[in-house]
């Protein structure tokens, strides 16, 4: 496949391959086939830069030579002899939790309510300031903007954290918004209000702050990690351009839930987010409880 060329043209990427042109997307990936690309404008192309090529699965036929890079197949099953190991905890509405975990065990979150969004962010241990749940490095593992069941969360290392196993709803959630804060609270109701209102981002800090594993001691001068939406609805428009926030997805109820298959050992920080400001956040009735709990097999 030595010198393949890839031209992109409105928005496309394409290689041609023994005479036949395959949609590509264009990655740094050592184990994939290496190409000239090619940027056509106006009729003229121009050699931008060597490349390595991946294939969309979907569109890949059998002649082709050029296909997606191997994924490791996991186990996505859940054990038949759950049981649990803690008491069903409570997050209450409009504030946060976190929770030390074990490789190996398993973590589910209810929406006890059905509308709640819950803000969820993992750590590594035992470096909470080193290894964090990373949704740029998830997408570049799942190919998604959504996970699914059987995708893994991973971190900015790309360890996995949080493989999904279980989602009893209809599986909206939001990985491309970031987590409330005090500065968007001082834009939507003014600084002095602002500084009475719960955010995610605070709820993130005082909860890992509670089980003595704080990430800064200048929490207004910390980049915090964007974090898993769960049950956000939060889709594309005008051709993928646009974000729309949109209100709780159909279908889901009280008692839906995610359960997650804990990766590595890892810090869980669940904030029940406290937006009241506008109902497609959490529907009419404002922020609510969700609850939480730890499982391993019998």
């Amino acid at each position: 496949m030595k010198g393949a060329a890839c031209s992109h043209s409105s928005g496309r990427c394409e290689a041609t391959v023994a005479g036949r042109n395959q949609p590509m997307f264009c990655r740094l990936l050592a184990h994939n086939t290496p190409h000239r690309c090619r940027s056509i404008s106006k009729n003229k192309v121009k050699t931008v830069r060597s490349v390595i090529c991946m294939a969309l699965p979907s569109q890949v036929d059998g002649a082709a030579t050029i296909t997606a890079p191997p994924r490791p197949s996991k186990d996505v099953s859940v054990p038949a002899n759950l049981a649990p190991v803690s008491d069903l905890m409570t997050v209450p509405g409009g504030k946060g939790r976190a929770v030390e975990l074990k490789a190996g065990q398993y973590f589910k979150i209810t929406n006890t309510h059905g509308e709640q969004v819950v803000d969820f962010f993992g750590f590594g241990l035992p470096d909470v300031k080193k290894e964090v749940m990373s949704m740029h490095h998830s997408h570049d593992e799942t190919h998604r903007l959504i996970p699914q069941v059987g995708d893994s969360m991973v971190t900015n290392l790309r360890r996995p954290i949080f493989t999904l196993l279980e989602d009893t709803g209809p599986g909206v959630h939001d990985t491309t918004v970031s987590a409330c804060d005090q500065y968007l609270y001082q834009q939507q109701i003014g600084v002095e209000a602002a500084k009475e209102h719960d955010s995610c981002i605070n709820n993130l800090h005082t909860s890992l702050t509670a089980i003595g594993h704080p990430l800064t001691d200048d929490p207004d001068n910390y980049l915090p990690p964007s974090p898993f939406n769960l049950w956000m609805a939060v889709s594309l428009k005008n051709e993928g351009s646009q974000l729309s926030w949109d209100p709780p997805a159909k279908g889901q109820k009280p008692g839906d839930y995610v359960l997650f298959r804990v990766e590595i050992d890892c810090v869980a920080v669940m904030s029940a987010c406290p937006h009241d400001l506008a109902p497609y956040i959490n529907g009419e009735s404002g922020p609510r409880d969700v609850h939480y709990q730890i499982y391993e097999t019998a």
